[in-house]
């Protein structure tokens, strides 16, 4: 039986190339073809065929890019666009740590990301696990006239609302799935302030790792309150070192939250890599999950889903 499926096979793929289509090919096998027996098994092979396709749709595979942006009168925004591995469940938007800075360089196995800081947003093995969720990834650079980095200040202008705009637009466009802004330590404050802006249009999720909640650069509760509706997940280390990032403050920002959206959940971390790698306190690792950052994208992926998801990460 294998050895005649796979002769059927390779003359309706001979015929096909000959005719409009698997129907005109499978017709034209059935006149040629000799005896009843024969007959019923050509359209027992064709007809298995064609509910194979409708029960597991393929998923027309498009190769990972860069994709840049036309946002404001000469400024471009560029992100770096990961495919799902699956049937696409969901994009999430990601804002990399510290100034925001990443730079993308084509190889011969996809891309690579270098990055100043970035943390947990910018980390191949947050990327990668979103991936195989069936999430497609969407990685943000500083736009063209800040290649820099970025301060408060332009994370919360009415400029950058206008260049993460075209980029939700281009996501909504391209995948019509649920879009979730993930922003990690100082880029927390970019989701916060476009989520909030742009009044949730367009967004199904906020995620805050390391969310800012103290100190000079500001803070996630320095926007509007009351705005927010979708619901929120908040990413906290329980011994983060970073005086920006304080685990105390959590029940704040959670409060801050919950005065508007109905879902505000919590997943704490502890234990991991908690390597001082830098003077400054945000150059802990513990600061973005290292050890422990594939379980905790995992968790967040689960979240995303309406699944049950760990809420205390550890060893």
């Amino acid at each position: 039986m294998g050895q005649f499926l796979a002769a059927i096979t390779v003359e309706l793929t001979r015929t096909t190339k000959r005719s409009s289509g698997w129907r005109t090919a499978a017709a034209e096998l059935v006149v040629r073809a000799k005896g009843d027996v024969m007959r019923m098994q050509i359209r027992i092979v064709f007809y298995l065929y064609w509910l194979l396709l409708m029960l597991y749709p393929v998923v027309s595979a498009v190769a990972d890019e860069v994709v840049k942006l036309d946002t404001r009168p000469g400024v471009t925004q560029s992100f770096l666009l990961l495919e799902s591995k699956k049937e696409p469940k969901g994009i999430i938007l990601m804002f990399p740590g510290h100034w925001g800075v990443v730079k993308f360089k084509k190889t011969d196995d996809g891309f690579t990301v270098t990055k100043k800081g970035g943390g947990f947003t910018a980390s191949i093995d947050t990327r990668t696990t979103y991936q195989k969720h069936g999430m497609v990834v969407a990685l943000v650079a500083p736009p063209s006239d800040i290649q820099g980095g970025m301060d408060t200040t332009f994370r919360s202008s009415e400029k950058y609302l206008a260049d993460i705009s075209a980029v939700i637009t281009y996501l909504n466009q391209h995948y019509h799935k649920n879009i979730y802004l993930h922003g990690h330590c100082a880029n927390s404050l970019s989701s916060a302030s476009n989520a909030t802006k742009l009044n949730n249009k367009g967004i199904s999720g906020l995620i805050l790792s390391s969310p800012r909640s103290r100190g000079r650069l500001g803070t996630v509760t320095d926007y509007t309150k009351g705005v927010i509706n979708v619901p929120v997940l908040l990413v906290q280390h329980a011994n983060d070192p970073c005086k920006g990032t304080p685990y105390r403050n959590l029940d704040k920002v959670k409060q801050f939250y919950e005065s508007s959206s109905q879902k505000v959940d919590v997943i704490i971390v502890s234990g991991g890599d908690t390597t001082q790698v830098g003077p400054r306190s945000c150059q802990n690792r513990a600061h973005s999950f290292h050890g422990l950052q594939m379980e905790t994208a995992n968790a967040i992926a689960n979240w995303i889903q309406g699944k049950d998801f760990q809420a205390r990460i550890s060893d």
